[in-house]
């Protein structure tokens, strides 16, 4: 026997959505299956679900757009940053640069080891201590790192930085358009099992396939379970 079944994607509610409406607009108050009341809030809930898709679809475009933009930039830091260290680390083992400078850039328990920049918030702590603690070794007398220098690291670093924060900023957006999605369906599939209720009451006295047909005009969902036919 059949099975009613509420939408599962948000196609499915609008469409369900919008049978019922279309179903109002054809009916006269005497011949709609479910009471006139609950018009309005269809229609309400059908703007509210429209419009947080737009907001949702909005969040995420621009995610990916930013993240486009941002990934060039992440692989370049990361790779200017290692290549500066590297070169410091080389300047050490030439006895150009004492073993004692690696505590301006926090890399005194490190050795000739690089730190770990597999992670965004790795570059972004790592980019900053290496920057700044140029800065002040280089205030110190000493003679300026080369190829990379710290001032091309520091160009891609506050692209980096700035795309960084961007993203951080579009996952919250995201994150809080899809919770507002998930609010919204639960009210949407709470309206629509309320108001099929009403409409599969409306047409409890038929024979079950007329029942269901004249249901299904309002946007009802029948599933065949496995196995029927």
């Amino acid at each position: 026997m059949p099975y009613r079944r509420l939408p599962t994607t948000d196609v499915a509610r609008l469409k369900a959505l919008h049978a019922c409406t279309h179903m109002a607009e054809i009916s006269g108050i005497a011949q709609l299956a479910f009471p006139a009341a609950y018009i309005h809030p269809l229609r309400n809930i059908i703007n509210k679900l429209e419009g947080a898709k737009h907001l949702q679809n909005q969040a995420r475009r621009q995610q990916i757009s930013f993240n486009k933009e941002y990934q060039p930039k992440l692989v370049k830091t990361r790779l200017y940053l290692s290549h500066f260290i590297q070169v410091f680390n080389l300047a050490i083992i030439r006895e150009e640069i004492p073993e004692s400078a690696r505590s301006f850039y926090g890399l005194a328990d490190y050795g000739h080891r690089l730190p770990d920049l597999r992670c965004d918030k790795d570059i972004l702590e790592w980019g900053k201590k290496i920057i700044d603690g140029e800065n002040q070794r280089l205030k110190t007398g000493g003679m300026p790192i080369n190829s990379p220098n710290a001032a091309r690291v520091k160009v891609w670093y506050d692209q980096f930085r700035d795309g960084y924060y961007n993203q951080v900023t579009a996952n919250k957006s995201t994150a809080r358009a899809d919770e507002k999605m998930l609010d919204i369906r639960k009210e949407v599939d709470k309206l629509l099992a309320t108001v099929w209720d009403c409409i599969e009451k409306h047409y409890g006295n038929l024979p079950e396939i007329d029942r269901h047909r004249s249901a299904e005009a309002y946007g009802v969902v029948y599933v065949l379970r496995k196995g029927e036919k």
